[in-house]
Parts: structure tokens; sequence; C-alpha cells
């Protein structure tokens, strides 16, 4: 059973919210890294799924794979489609569920999710549906955000403002535990490999990346709107600030804060 209408509809307004295009500037690196990392050659065919605004399918896509783009938000296809024009790539973009991937079995030699399918509500159909997507033999690859990252600093801080998500909502922490990681990947018949790598948010100071976060990030826009409903609104602003801080490894007035991720990978 795919998502509820009312599941589907939620989980598109809050990638619709904000501006995630600057997010995925943000996140660009990730994308860069990922794909010169898991052996893709010119011709593979590719399917991204969660595309975002395009930055791991346009990166695929100029090193010359056949490129499938699937996303559950209208409004990201339509910013990927204006993206890819302008960075003059060819790929297929498609509106659709991770959960229930409307593509034939085995159909591709690599299926890649970077910072996407990670927030399926259903974290063992998203897994079994990459797998069932995958060739024998191809390469089923997802990026997570690792445990340890400034916003480990930051869920505490939110817990203490806010009730915890609906039960079925995305859990997209739980997927920062190596293990976890890979019991996930074991469900789905995929035998994975993790390895953890370094990231860090860089901003002119903290109060840029404050901005940035509670107007672009969908997430932390949804955040502060239930705060806001809950009258905490400026709680949670201070928060998010003092988590920001604590966790600021610059000493120049700027801003970087570590978000490590992981890359599990797994041949089918």
């Amino acid at each position: 059973m795919t998502m509820s209408h009312r599941g589907v509809d939620a989980q598109r307004r809050v990638w619709t919210i904000g501006d995630y295009r600057t997010i995925a500037r943000h996140l660009l690196p990730i994308s860069v890294e990922t794909v010169g990392a898991i052996g893709l050659r010119a011709g593979d065919r590719v399917l991204d799924v969660g595309v975002g605004t395009g930055n791991a399918a346009i990166e695929a896509a100029r090193r010359g794979a056949r490129v499938t783009r699937v996303d559950l938000t209208p409004a990201q296809i339509e910013r990927a489609r204006a993206r890819c024009a302008s960075e003059g790539v060819d790929v297929e973009l498609r509106v659709g569920d991770a959960e229930d991937l409307d593509v034939a079995d085995a159909g591709f030699d690599i299926v890649l999710s970077v910072m996407g399918v990670i927030f399926a509500p259903d974290h063992r159909r998203a897994t079994a549906e990459l797998a069932r997507a995958c060739r024998p033999g191809g390469t089923v690859a997802i990026t997570t955000w690792a445990d340890g990252g400034w916003s480990s600093r930051w869920r505490s801080r939110a817990a203490r403002l806010l009730p915890a998500s609906s039960p079925g909502g995305p859990m997209p922490d739980e997927w920062g535990d190596p293990d976890e990681a890979v019991r996930r990947f074991a469900a789905a018949g995929l035998h994975a490999t993790v390895t953890k790598h370094a990231f860090e948010f860089r901003f002119d100071s903290v109060e840029t990346a404050l901005e940035v976060f509670v107007s672009a990030a969908g997430p932390f826009v949804q955040f502060m709107e239930a705060a806001a409903a809950l009258r905490r609104g400026p709680e949670a602003l201070d928060e998010l600030r003092a988590a920001l801080v604590e966790s600021n490894q610059a000493d120049d007035g700027t801003c970087r804060v570590p978000a490590p991720y992981l890359l599990v990978v797994a041949r089918r």
C-alpha cells in the first residue's frame, strides 16, 4: 500500500514551501562526490529517486549516463526541468512515489537517491522498490545524514519544543545508524557497505544560516509554522540559533556547521 492522498499531499507541501533551490546549492558537493564514488560509466541507465532540483541527475548526465529522474513533488520536477535546460543536459523527468515506482523491473544499471528516499514514510517498501528497479549486477546507492552532525543538537532542542512526529510519518534520522541502514538494505535482498563522509554547511554568519534554514528548508519552515501555532515561534528561533552557535566550527565570524553523511552502496 502506498501513501494515502493525505500523506502524499503533506509530503509534497514540505518540499514545496520554502526555496529548495537554495538548499540544493549547499548540497551539490554531496551529489558530485556520490556520483563519482559509485562507478558510473557512460551509457549507464540511471534512476534518480527524489531528484530535488536535479543535482545528482545532472552530474550523472554530464558523465554520459541515460538518466530518469523521479520526484513526488511536481514543483520539484518543474524546477529540475528548468535547471536541466539551463545546464544543457537531457534527462527524463517523472512525478512518482518512491514507495511505488512506475518503472520496469530490473530496468536500470544504477538506482540512486541522494537525501531523497530517506524521507519515504515506509522505508521497507521504498527500499524494496529501489532493489526491484535495479538489474542483477547493478548498483543501488543512497545517502543519508549520519549521527553526530549539528542537527543532533538541534533535534534535542526541538524535541523539547514540539510533540514527536505523528506515527507513520517519515523518520529520516533512523537511516543515520550504519547498522540500521545495512539491515534495511538486507531486508530488500541487498548486501550493502557503508562509508561515512565529512560535509559541512557554510554561511557568512550564524544569522545568515538561521535565515536560510527557516526560509528555504521545507522541514524547518514546517517546524517553525508548528511552533508559531503553539505560540512558541520566538522560542523555536532562539533554540535553532543556539544549536547553530554551539555547532559552529568557524572562528572568523562566519558559520561552518558539520553535517556528516553516510553513503550506502549495494550490488544487486
